[in-house]
């Protein structure tokens, strides 16, 4: 298993990445909304009560529900992707989605959100749509986060998600879990079984 102090090189520079889990979507209805806006609202409504159930196997059914757990999977390992075996990926995507759920239930409890807003969409680029968002937290701290909402089966999902600042270049979630995926791998000689192991994959 990939250990939490191990994750603290990742989140030490990422102190907001706890609160992107948290912000998944975790509604049946949002992958079915009428647009990436409606979409990340659908999901606002409900995501702080998903994230308060302090479930690893709920919350790791959250992120492989509505997240797009096979291109941020794939990007994440970089160069060694090419490694990972056809008949690893689904084992490979559910690991990813555990890490994730098991940082988050262990870490992300000190980001209480108050409310969650939808500020603005934006037309469609090649890819999908950013959306823009507002959190508040219980401390009464206010963060803009941007997501990048992605069509998928009639639906959407989240691609990625970026804490937005004044004097700072976005820093992107699935940027910082390849860096350490990648680093992860490289340490241990560039095998990437070592990975798939410690993500129990």
């Amino acid at each position: 298993m990939l250990r939490h102090d191990t994750t603290m090189t990742l989140y030490r520079i990422v102190p907001f990445i706890g609160l992107f889990l948290l912000l998944l979507p975790a509604v049946p209805d949002a992958a079915r909304a009428d647009g990436p806006a409606a979409f990340m609202k659908l999901a606002g409504t409900q995501m702080i009560a998903a994230a308060r159930s302090r479930s690893h196997p709920m919350m790791t059914a959250v992120i492989q529900r509505y997240s797009d757990l096979p291109d941020i999977g794939l990007f994440s390992l970089g160069a060694y992707r090419k490694h990972l075996p056809s008949s690893r990926r689904s084992a490979y995507y559910k690991g990813v989605a555990r890490f994730m759920a098991r940082y988050f239930i262990d870490q992300g409890g000190q980001y209480s959100v108050a409310k969650f807003q939808v500020v603005k969409q934006s037309t469609k680029a090649s890819w999908g749509y950013k959306v823009d968002s507002q959190v508040t937290l219980t401390n009464d701290e206010v963060h803009r986060l941007r997501w990048h909402v992605v069509p998928r089966r009639g639906g959407y999902k989240v691609r990625d998600v970026s804490i937005l600042g004044v004097w700072i270049t976005p820093i992107s979630m699935v940027d910082q879990q390849k860096n350490l995926f990648e680093g992860y791998i490289r340490d241990r000689g560039g095998k990437l079984s070592a990975l798939l192991s410690a993500l129990g994959s």
